[in-house]
């Protein structure tokens, strides 16, 4: 059953920007480092590459580097006129100050302008696009970057193979301002916090559900998850859809979280979605975790595949266990 009322923002994205580190780490180096085989994670995953951060380099540098791919491909963007910094990542370079605030004045943009983190992990980019979009159409603020970042190389324990070989690093861009054409719409977000001993590192708290954990690294039940997922996923694609008021045959690309191949296609098949009309950046990048999702969709919309028009499935999953989602109109 369709809502009553069509969910729908007065955004749109108007500049796109990426940005992966140097080093790429194939699955024939990591067969050094932990045993396993190019053959085995490809078959169980999908990823062939990903990359990784150097030493002296942190989630803001990626980020700033992002912006600045967004400034070459979009010169007319003033930074001095943005109203607000929005940043998606696990693996800020500090607890505080905030990623958001280090870019504020790494850039020297205006004192004057708002800066937040925002700690969803896969689902970061989608929550923080919603979140601008609310604050657009409140009239609180005019435009807003929304970035997503992680240097997730640096979070995983590489004794565990099931995990090290799935993550990469690289941050994404997009300036997301006041359009009365609502090229966003049907909003949604979900929570099962039942499920978060799945997928969660320790911080101050140095256990999760029973088990002491002091290592501060990334842990996952990867069969948990891919089982949420593709139980989950598909009712929260529902509601986007009747939030929007659209029929997924009227979705013309589904750019979901690129957690791992294998969980993508099963999750098209459930929603009975062609894989071939699916963004994906896993492969390329593995899983970036909230920067997954414009890494799929930025190459997608430069190389000419994304066109004016085009509706786009944004679905965003992961840590919590969360969920973030809505359609893009591209314009």
């Amino acid at each position: 059953m369709m809502s009553a009322q069509r969910l729908a923002a007065p955004v749109r994205l108007s500049a796109l920007g990426m940005y992966v580190p140097e080093r790429i780490v194939t699955n024939d180096d990591l067969s050094h480092i932990v045993q396993t085989s190019d053959e085995w994670i490809v078959q169980r995953t999908g990823i062939r590459q990903r990359r990784r951060v150097a030493e002296n380099e942190h989630t803001s540098d990626l980020c700033v580097r992002a912006i600045e791919d967004l400034l070459a491909h979009h010169p007319a963007v003033d930074l001095n006129e943005i109203d607000f910094i929005f940043v998606a990542t696990t693996t800020p370079d500090y607890v505080y100050p905030s990623v958001a605030a280090m870019i504020q004045d790494r850039l020297q943009m205006p004192r004057s302008m708002g800066a937040l983190d925002i700690s969803a992990a896969c689902a970061g980019w989608c929550s923080a696009m919603n979140l601008a979009a609310a604050m657009i159409g409140s009239g609180q603020i005019r435009n807003a970057l929304i970035i997503a970042g992680e240097a997730l190389t640096r979070s995983v324990d590489y004794e565990d193979r099931s995990t090290c070989v799935l993550f990469g690093d690289g941050a994404g861009v997009a300036l997301i301002e006041y359009d009365e054409r609502c090229a966003l719409s049907g909003m949604d977000s979900t929570t099962d916090g039942s499920a978060g001993p799945s997928l969660y590192r320790t911080a101050t708290r140095k256990e999760m559900d029973g088990k002491i954990d002091p290592a501060g690294l990334l842990r996952q039940d990867g069969r948990d998850v891919y089982r949420w997922v593709v139980e989950n996923i598909p009712s929260a694609v529902d509601r986007v859809l009747q939030r929007a008021q659209l029929q997924l045959s009227e979705i013309d690309w589904f750019v979901p979280h690129s957690a791992n191949m294998r969980m993508i296609e099963a999750l098209c098949k459930r929603m009975n979605f062609p894989l071939d009309r699916t963004l994906t950046s896993v492969e390329r990048y593995g899983n970036t975790s909230a920067v997954s999702i414009p890494l799929a969709l930025i190459p997608a919309v430069r190389d000419g595949r994304v066109k004016a028009g085009d509706r786009v499935l944004l679905m965003g999953f992961g840590g919590g266990l969360v969920s973030a989602g809505a359609v893009l109109t591209w314009l």
